[in-house]
């Protein structure tokens, strides 16, 4: 997860100067907590590279000196922890296959969806894109708001729930949940999990209704959250972590990006725009944070309007370390930014 108030810096290289342009203003466009560096040759990267802490590349294939593979080769070896986009226009299933050879690089067409291509950027970096969070918690984000010092209206919604949060210069102020009302609708909000944050920056003359500290209305919706699931049976048989990864899956040799929302040794959910219908076999491509890679065959269990909840056919042991070394490095990611 991203350190609370910290920016992020994202590398753009290619020899197009035009192309390089409209890169670099497309994401300084997305908010104010990423730093856009560019460069036209791999050489002129690699120099940056040098000099600034990156979290991102995005490279073109064809670039002067070195190619963009050469570049990947250099990147990975010399700094491991960096994820690596190359982007390419009508790329073959042989380069895209040679692309996922790097577990830390992945592939995008920029000329088939420019949405994409953001979306996966910032699903990388777990910070807010296009005026919406995903994938950090929305304690974590309050904490990042707080330290900020932002006034927003925050639109909190998950699994058929809505909320308003309203914060005043950091400081959360006022709440709406349904007919409840300041810290009673705070607290309920605070307790909800795998949300979707909508960020309204107009700001509103409101009236303060919570005088209560951030901390301590956080302890008192874990504790809510804690009696609730003590009430409850056990309905999974492994126990499940919530996420926000971006990966692949194949069906009949074609390779469609999504997001991996949660995941067990039994099974995930994954948000897809692509008409999938239940039972059908996909092939999941997952990482895991050692940079271990692993296809895993799954079935399609069920399906609502977001995506598909599928559950894995039978896992070998170097499959299931995968899935497991991924879940470890999910619940560290989260309990570090807490």
């Amino acid at each position: 997860m991203i350190p609370t108030g910290s920016k992020k810096n994202i590398l753009i290289v290619d020899k197009d100067a035009v192309l390089l342009k409209t890169f670099v203003g497309l994401l300084k466009s997305q908010g104010g907590f990423i730093k856009v560096l560019s460069a036209q040759s791999g050489p002129e990267a690699l120099d940056i590279l040098k000099r600034e802490p990156v979290h991102i590349v995005i490279t073109g294939i064809s670039l002067p000196e070195i190619d963009g593979f050469e570049l990947l080769t250099l990147i990975t070896r010399g700094y491991p922890e960096i994820r690596v986009i190359m982007m390419t226009h009508n790329a073959s299933p042989m380069l895209r296959a040679k692309i996922k050879q790097t577990p830390a690089a992945f592939h995008v067409d920029p000329t088939v969806d420019m949405s994409m291509l953001t979306k996966r950027i910032f699903t990388e970096l777990q910070i807010d894109y296009g005026g919406q969070i995903r994938g950090l918690s929305l304690s974590s984000f309050l904490q990042m708001v707080k330290m900020e010092g932002h006034s927003c209206t925050l639109h909190v919604s998950g699994k058929g729930k809505t909320g308003y949060l309203h914060l005043t210069d950091g400081e959360l102020i006022a709440a709406s949940h349904g007919p409840l009302k300041g810290e009673a609708a705070a607290i309920q909000i605070l307790s909800w999990d795998n949300v979707e944050i909508d960020i309204d920056y107009t700001k509103k003359d409101l009236k303060r209704e919570i005088e209560k500290p951030f901390m301590a209305l956080l302890l008192e919706s874990g504790r809510m959250t804690d009696e609730i699931m003590g009430g409850r049976p056990d309905l999974r048989k492994h126990e499940r972590f919530e996420c926000l990864v971006a990966i692949d899956y194949d069906i009949s040799d074609l390779t469609y990006q999504c997001f991996l929302r949660d995941i067990s040794l039994g099974g995930a959910y994954i948000e897809t725009e692509q008409a999938i219908e239940v039972g059908q076999q996909i092939i999941l491509t997952l990482n895991s944070p050692e940079q271990k890679q692993s296809t895993i065959k799954a079935r399609v269990a069920r399906k609502d309007k977001k995506g598909i909840g599928v559950k894995f056919d039978d896992l070998d042991e170097m499959q299931k370390k995968v899935i497991e070394e991924l879940s470890k490095g999910i619940f560290r990611s989260s309990h570090a930014s807490e």
